[in-house]
């Protein structure tokens, strides 16, 4: 690990930025927790430095071909503080939730066993994942990271 003097600064972000990707979060029915939240800015972040990558102009992590950039925590969670249009709500521990005010929420809870999908998606997923491990390809670790590379793969079943 390097010296904390030779690290790159943590890249901040606007206020107009913070409402973006939390409406974002919101139109994918995904609770915008702080955690989840950060992991869109960068997201986001990354799509929109893509050309500034080469030049290296921001400080950042690759990750496979993509290049997420270190993003300042305690700035993000300031900014949600600060801002009229953001309610931050506390929970357990350091996490928290940056609710937009006025909105109803509609997040689709992970946990809940309620199943809105027909079975022909379970049926059509179980193919899939069947076929991709005897491939010997490897999805990434983590909900949000699969759930990524799953939306990225384009596949007929999780279209609409």
């Amino acid at each position: 690990m390097a010296p904390r003097s030779q690290k790159a600064a943590a890249l901040k972000v606007w206020p107009i930025e913070v409402l973006a990707a939390i409406e974002s979060l919101y139109a994918d029915q995904v609770h915008p927790q702080g955690r989840i939240l950060l992991k869109r800015l960068g997201e986001r972040a990354a799509a929109a430095c893509a050309g500034q990558v080469a030049l290296g102009s921001f400080p950042g992590l690759a990750v496979g071909s993509e290049v997420v950039p270190r993003l300042d925590t305690a700035h993000i969670r300031k900014v949600c503080e600060r801002c009229p249009r953001i309610q931050v709500v506390a929970e357990a521990g350091t996490e928290y939730s940056a609710l937009l005010v006025g909105r109803t929420p509609s997040f689709i809870d992970p946990c809940s066993n309620d199943d809105p999908f027909p079975e022909r998606l379970w049926s059509e997923m179980a193919v899939f994942f069947g076929s991709y491990q005897n491939r010997g390809v490897r999805l990434p670790g983590g909900r949000y990271a699969c759930a990524r590379a799953l939306a990225a793969a384009h596949l007929p079943f999780l279209a609409g």
